[in-house]
């Protein structure tokens, strides 16, 4: 007895949701019922596997081709249910017998109703893009624009242009995703422009388009512009947008060095903010954030305009900066901030944090300071106050040792902190952890957990430590100290138990330890040697 094939048809459905498209339609042969449910399946997908290139195999390829069409012509004249999807992935250039076949299914399926409509035709070589070669894109057939119940667009590989004789209209449209599309500016504006529902927009790698005007699109939550060669100038009044992406393009040819336009007036409600390879200085972005009252995330990448960077802003509570080489300062003053993330070079940082919780910062040695040491401690010393989770990132081992000149004459920089990780990425040799760990202790002494990882070889490697600790040892009413000026006793004097956890052992498996007093340190090389850390 069959008992699958008597299953109501949207369990029939579910289940063929997990098998390859060319499967399901395979399912057609098995009985009546099972070619009821094919026709009456809600996803239609046409890709590499259907459209095979192999002439050995071109009739069958044509064979089924041609069903598929009568299938998606039949769901159009029968009317049998609403497509919930439809999708075409191929790479298509100069068959033209193939794009018309493209051009029919497209249109049956938009007959039918369909809600999410995926077209991606793939550039020939991956570099097209880079050096501007691609020359081939698909004609969007002009039905597409027109479309009354599409809900989400993607298109990867087409040419856009204006209807002659419809207006552009997508009154469903939720979603629009736009990958390598050729087009012009007054095409996509009168896009935009015809989608009053239209809540999240991303344009990436697009050619031909120099302005964006996005005005009076009330429902419009996201915005992504990323790696749009010609695009100079993006304009947004009146939005409710909350989250905006700007990606300019970087090219190893000619890198970018046009100043790029970007008018957020009136945009209140924006809470996400995300720059790469941006072309913005100092006081522009000083006084963007000063008009984005609630603005909670902040992020900046490789923005190389970028010197002395100044941040007010009583909302902001995620800030991000990486690989903003020529930064030097950074006066962030936002006594909401919890999560701040640092890489680059050494800077002069002030900061005014007081619900910090976590910190990620990645330091890169770029040339031979004398004073790089000091300028080390003076840098962690600046959130003494505010984190108690700290996750530090360096380039060698070296950058993070402190003399012992140093350490009798400052203070541990990090005397509140708990929960210390420790990242290098390159180690030198002699290497020892004991040494790192008698280090990150005098930074930050008192710490419950510390985690290390490092590269021996092509593999990280992580030890992680959990300390106990006992009353500290007082010597003539003073607490005992490994430095004049430590406000608070060394660790050498009251741990009493070291957990040790080894991860990336020989075989993949992980060890445990345990250790009591202040001599672990003498036996954690020893450990390390012996279990192949």
């Amino acid at each position: 007895m069959d008992r699958i094939s008597e299953l109501p048809e949207p369990i029939l459905h579910h289940i063929l949701s997990f098998l390859p498209f060319k499967q399901v339609a395979l399912t057609c042969v098995l009985s009546k019922k099972w070619e009821e449910t094919w026709k009456r399946y809600p996803v239609f997908k046409i890709d590499e596997s259907i459209l095979c290139e192999d002439e050995r195999y071109r009739e069958i390829r044509m064979k089924l081709l041609d069903y598929l069409e009568q299938t998606l012509q039949n769901r159009h004249c029968k009317d049998l249910m609403s497509m919930e999807k439809f999708s075409i992935d191929t790479k298509l250039f100069d068959d033209q017998e193939l794009a018309s076949f493209v051009d029919r299914c497209i249109c049956y399926a938009i007959g039918s109703n369909v809600k999410r409509l995926k077209l991606e035709f793939l550039s020939k070589r991956w570099y097209e893009l880079e050096f501007g070669l691609r020359d081939s894109w698909y004609d969007l057939p002009p039905i597409v624009l027109g479309a009354k119940s599409i809900e989400v667009l993607k298109l990867r590989g087409c040419k856009l242009e204006l209807p002659r004789k419809s207006n552009v209209k997508l009154p469903s449209l939720r979603r629009m995703h736009l990958v390598e599309v050729f087009s012009n500016s007054r095409v996509i504006n009168n896009l935009l422009a015809g989608c009053p529902l239209i809540g999240e927009i991303g344009i990436w790698n697009c050619e031909g388009i120099e302005s964006l005007e996005l005005f009076a699109l009330e429902r419009l939550n996201d915005i992504i512009i990323a790696n749009n060669k010609e695009l100079k100038r993006v304009d947004m009044t009146n939005l409710n947008v909350s989250s905006l992406s700007i990606v300019q393009p970087f090219s190893f040819v000619q890198p970018l060095t046009i100043p790029f336009e970007i008018n957020v007036t009136f945009c209140t409600n924006l809470k996400n903010l995300r720059f790469v390879e941006a072309y913005i200085t100092d006081e522009w972005l000083c006084e963007l954030i000063y008009e984005l009252p609630l603005l909670e995330c902040l992020e900046l990448r490789f923005c190389k305009k970028l010197k002395s960077i100044e941040i007010s802003s009583p909302s902001l509570k995620t800030f991000s900066i990486f690989g903003c080489t020529y930064v030097v300062e950074l006066k962030i003053d936002t006594l909401n901030l919890t999560h701040f993330t640092y890489d680059g070079g050494m800077i002069f940082l002030y900061l005014n944090a007081l619900a910090l919780s976590y910190v990620d910062i990645s330091l890169s040695r770029t040339n031979l300071e004398t004073y790089w040491n000091a300028k080390f401690i003076e840098l962690l010393a600046q959130f003494h106050k505010y984190s108690e989770m700290l996750s530090l990132r360096v380039s060698k081992n070296e950058e993070f040792i402190v003399s012992k000149e140093l350490r009798q004459i400052l203070p541990s920089p990090l005397s509140i902190c708990k929960h210390l990780n420790l990242c290098i990425k390159t180690i030198s040799l002699p290497f020892s952890i004991a040494k790192v760990v008698d280090e990150l202790l005098w930074i930050a002494p008192h710490i419950k957990t510390l985690s290390i990882e490092y590269s021996p070889s092509d593999a990280f490697k992580k030890i992680s430590f959990e300390f106990s600790y006992k009353k500290p040892l007082v010597y003539e009413e003073e607490i005992s100290s490994c430095g004049k000026s430590l406000p608070i006793s060394c660790w050498l004097y009251c741990i009493e138990e070291v957990k040790l956890e080894f991860n990336g052992c020989k075989g993949n498996s992980t060890k445990v330890y345990s250790l009591e007093g202040g001599e672990f340190l003498e036996k954690i090389d020893g450990l390390c040697s012996s279990i192949n850390v």
